[in-house]
């Protein structure tokens, strides 16, 4: 049998349980010898849900230790690992507690699951320098109105309709635990990292249409059009420059251009 073979062979025992690599191993006669390959099929599993624990801690307490166990190797047994990083394993968890829970609790375990990924996300994107304010100071004013900005690759938004991420607060010491897992009116979360330490908060409407049109392209006239909608068109301009004073000091925006795109 040629390596590639052998290692075809060994990988269908581990995964998937066929037999037809005894023959190839050396003492398969001992009486040991099944004990010993049956090893490394439940040491796999067994990493696999050590890791699946280390990127979903809170939701890992919220099931208790039986039932994420039995959650995550139902998981492992549909879905193989296909990355070189173990980290980037377990990214459709909330997808498949999704088709496992259709109660309001099931729910908001989903974004549970949905939220802690988010996270880590976040925390491994790649790195990248945030624009310094100072930088801004060389624009021209009658330049302004073309100015546009691009988010930082860490940047991110989440969707909530459950009280999962007040869970989760509480279960980091940030604030009451909840009576339970339950539905709650909609919000949305922004979600970035400074240095190693990750930042979130939760957006109103007319902030969150901002980053996302910002997102998409729009200059700061077009920023200043949309606040007007909300705001006095005499304070569109001061308002929208106090939003994006506040990206700048979180350290959100990475870099500006000028663009006279429409959105």
């Amino acid at each position: 049998m040629r390596l590639r073979e052998l290692q075809q062979s060994f990988q269908n025992r581990v995964l998937r349980h066929r037999r037809g690599i005894e023959s190839q191993l050396n003492d398969a006669q001992d009486e040991d010898f099944e004990p010993r390959l049956d090893a490394y099929v439940g040491g796999y599993r067994t990493r696999l849900i050590e890791a699946l624990a280390a990127s979903y801690p809170v939701l890992k307490a919220t099931l208790g230790d039986d039932e994420f166990e039995h959650e995550m190797r139902r998981y492992i047994e549909s879905t193989d690992s296909r990355h070189f990083s173990v980290r980037h394993y377990g990214s459709t968890i909330g997808e498949r507690l999704q088709g496992r829970f259709s109660t309001p609790r099931g729910q908001a375990l989903t974004e549970l699951a949905e939220w802690e990924w988010r996270l880590a996300d976040v925390f491994d994107a790649a790195d990248d320098s945030p624009l310094d304010v100072r930088e801004l100071a060389a624009v021209a004013p009658l330049l302004w109105p073309t100015l546009s900005f691009s988010l930082r690759a860490c940047v991110r938004w989440f969707d909530s309709r459950t009280n999962a991420i007040q869970w989760w607060r509480a279960a980091n010491g940030l604030r009451d635990k909840p009576d339970e897992l339950t539905e709650s009116p909609p919000s949305r979360w922004l979600i970035w990292r400074r240095g190693v330490t990750t930042f979130f908060r939760a957006l109103g409407p007319l902030e969150s249409e901002l980053l996302e049109q910002l997102r998409e392209g729009a200059n700061f006239r077009l920023l200043c059009e949309r606040t007007a909608l909300e705001v006095s068109d005499a304070d569109a301009p001061q308002r929208t420059a106090s939003l994006l004073r506040g990206w700048l000091a979180e350290e959100i925006i990475l870099d500006f251009g000028f663009s006279h795109a429409a959105v």
